[in-house]
């Protein structure tokens, strides 16, 4: 990280959900930094404000408000930490500025929104640091953190994993997934780190492997991928007896808590430097339409040995086919969009209430390969769970 005079510069933080802004603010006031935190509405926790210099908060997709808000305060630098949900992807209601941002994107998920925002932000002198900057210290290096050490056995499928799990970050598919041996069990999609668990198949009798790694030339300004505490309760649950994760690029929160779980419970962790071996797969580039962008990613997995289709919605990657079948992932796609569906068509109404122009919430579009066997009992269930088929 670049070197940083404290009595020269003010912080701005952008936070989300989660512990990682205390953290974060928490670091910069050791460096002797003062610390401006514009929160989100909904995501930033209670515990925030008393820890910054000035606060206030803002709407997930408000971009000029707390731009002009780091302004006000002479902010120099910006990081962007903390969680904000899937799903406001579909619900924020973007600021004019957003707007124009979110018009220029080819496609719409976490990195390409981000970077926009990022990008618009340095345009006002602004410097956006790394999501990791003061927080060298929970970043471990490669070696055996917790637990039993790995065995042979464990390295091999630990290193499949990770070759597999780079290729689904590769295709912003998601950052983990679940393996048995060489046999990948889920893969996170839209549900995230912890439903991606809860979903691995993984018991006492059948212990599974839990693979975690960032994006190839992945945006370290955002969206660094994180174990913490809960993803640890989660895996005791679950069956997760083996947890790996990119070395100097994973967050490793509650460090002590999460060792003394997993030496409790028998897990093994630790931290890879990512392999450099193994099917690699080419950037998917240009994408018309939802239809397009699943069908390539169908093929995608296809050359991954994974499954053969994958559900999509306004270029957001809802769910994949993995070995569990079609009709596990089509159930997922319809239970993680049911949530969420009341909410975008309230929100799509009150911005034509307010004058802007957009389109009516798009629907989910499934799309597979050859080999993708769309019997009736999968037709009925895509029908129901309102995805539309080409």
């Amino acid at each position: 990280m670049e070197s940083i005079d404290p009595t020269k510069h003010v912080l701005g933080v952008l936070a989300g959900a989660g512990e990682y802004p205390r953290l974060m603010i928490e670091g910069a006031k050791r460096a002797g930094m003062r610390v401006v935190v514009a929160g989100f509405r909904g995501a930033v926790g209670r515990d925030i404000p008393p820890l910054c210099d000035a606060f206030r908060k803002f709407r997930v997709g408000a971009v000029e408000g707390p731009k002009d808000f780091f302004l006000e305060h002479g902010v120099t630098h910006v990081v962007m930490v903390g969680q904000i949900k899937p799903a406001c992807i579909y619900t924020m209601w973007p600021d004019a500025t957003a707007r124009r941002l979110l018009a220029q994107l080819d496609r719409r998920n976490a990195h390409t929104i981000f970077g926009a925002a990022c990008d618009y932000i340095e345009q006002y002198g602004m410097r956006i640091l790394p999501s990791t900057a003061f927080m060298e210290e929970v970043l471990p290096a490669p070696g055996h953190l917790a637990g039993p050490a790995p065995t042979a056995e464990q390295l091999e499928e630990a290193h499949h994993g990770m070759c597999l799990a780079r290729e689904i970050a590769r295709l912003d598919i998601g950052q983990s997934l679940i393996v048995r041996g060489h046999e990948v069990t889920c893969v996170e999609a839209y549900k995230g780190t912890n439903e991606c668990i809860k979903n691995g198949d993984g018991s006492e009798q059948h212990p599974v492997t839990l693979c975690k790694v960032t994006k190839p030339g992945h945006d370290m300004r955002f969206d660094v991928p994180c174990i913490g505490l809960r993803t640890l309760e989660h895996c005791v649950r679950c069956g997760v007896r083996h947890i790996v994760f990119e070395a100097r690029r994973t967050i490793l929160f509650q460090r002590e808590k999460v060792i003394e779980l997993c030496n409790k419970h028998g897990i093994t962790l630790h931290a890879m430097d990512m392999p450099q071996d193994g099917i690699k797969l080419q950037d998917l580039g240009h994408i018309e339409d939802d239809a397009e962008h699943a069908l390539a990613l169908a093929h995608a997995l296809e050359q991954l040995g994974i499954g053969h289709a994958a559900v999509v919605c306004g270029g957001v990657v809802i769910a994949v086919e993995d070995p569990q079948g079609p009709l596990k992932c089509i159930k997922r796609a319809g239970a993680y969009m049911k949530r969420i569906r009341f909410a975008r068509i309230i929100n799509w109404l009150c911005g034509l209430l307010l004058g802007r122009k957009g389109k009516a919430p798009s629907p989910m579009v499934l799309r597979g390969t050859e080999n993708f066997h769309l019997t009736p009992l999968v037709q009925r269930a895509a029908k129901k769970a309102g995805i539309l088929m080409h």
